[in-house]
């Protein structure tokens, strides 16, 4: 069974590795720039390569994502590029995607047969104006999740980007930088742990805002860190109408703001807040927030409208002065 193959200089490889991946259920890439115009991957199969040097290249003009992923799916070990030049951010999240999971959950409502667990790990994915990896109505089963580890993610309209009817995916150990938005999490119960959401224009973003997302929120982010957005004064955390709370533990926020509106039940717990500016927070509407067991550099610039249950528990700054609102 010959399941390698090797780049073709200036050739789409689409074709070839979907045949491959039909005929075998498996694609190992050797070195090179394999150029696509999508593939689709069938369910079971795996696209493996031997590292960064194994690049997959979405073509110019064509396509929608380099990589569409179906069920019980993995990829691992590669490169995949949106352009081989370093791309100006967009004004906003675009439609080119690196890694593509989707199911139609919006239209059918239909969650048991959406698109089923896979894996993505080990990847180098930058340059596409859309996301890196992106989930898009994969619905509400458990079961129609990826587990995706071990990447690195730069250059995109957001490194991760989660739309809403999308839940349960977990991705651990992602770096996710030079992004417009490190990440944007509009699903449920999707968790993130030991990941770097550091110097994106934004760091990190639920948006209900407009009630776009209505099971958005009720994850967690553990042993994450929001540094350096926006040059040393973007956002770190912007949470819209998130009305289910969520989870943010063990982290790092340093020269980032956060920025909560109409929220409820979001809980900072042993976080460390830095820099040699003071820590911004600003918090309008929605109801419980609570930060508890955290450090601060200094006493953080607090900005509170129309919420009268923002709450600071055992928060102390560096010279041990209690956090007050």
């Amino acid at each position: 069974m010959n399941c390698f193959l090797d780049a073709v200089s200036g050739k789409d490889m689409t074709k070839d590795i979907c045949d491959m991946l039909s005929k075998y259920g498996a694609c190992y890439l050797s070195d090179g720039d394999y150029l696509v115009s999508g593939i689709d991957m069938p369910d079971g199969s795996s696209i493996i390569g031997i590292g960064a040097s194994s690049r997959l290249v979405l073509i110019e003009g064509d396509g929608a994502y380099a990589v569409k992923i179906g069920s019980f799916c993995t990829v691992k070990n590669l490169s995949l590029v949106g352009s081989l030049e370093k791309i100006k951010l967009p004004e906003a999240v675009g439609n080119r995607h690196g890694l593509l999971f989707e199911g139609n959950a919006e239209e059918t409502k239909d969650y048991e047969n959406q698109p089923k667990h896979s894996v993505i790990d080990g990847c180098f994915i930058s340059s596409f104006s859309g996301g890196g990896i992106t989930c898009n109505n994969t619905g509400y089963s458990i079961r129609s999740a990826i587990t995706a580890s071990n990447c690195h993610i730069f250059n995109c309209g957001a490194g991760i980007n989660v739309f809403s009817f999308s839940e349960y995916h977990k991705f651990t150990n992602i770096i996710s930088t030079e992004n417009l938005y490190g990440c944007i999490n509009n699903g449920g119960n999707n968790v993130f742990v030991n990941c770097g959401f550091d110097c994106n224009e934004t760091g990190f973003l639920i948006d209900n805002s407009r009630g776009q997302s209505n099971n958005q929120s009720h994850g967690s982010a553990i042993g994450c860190t929001f540094n350096h957005s926006g040059k040393d004064c973007g956002i770190g955390i912007q949470i819209l109408g998130a009305n289910w709370g969520y989870v943010f533990e063990g982290g790092q926020v340093f020269y980032s703001k956060i920025v909560l509106e109409n929220s409820t039940n979001i809980s900072f717990a042993s976080f460390n807040f830095g820099g040699k500016t003071a820590n911004e927070i600003y918090v309008s509407g929605g109801n419980l927030t609570a930060f508890s067991n955290c450090a601060f550099f200094s006493q953080p610039k607090i900005s509170v409208e129309n919420n009268t249950k923002l709450k600071f528990i055992n928060c102390f700054t560096k010279d041990g002065e209690p956090v007050t609102t």
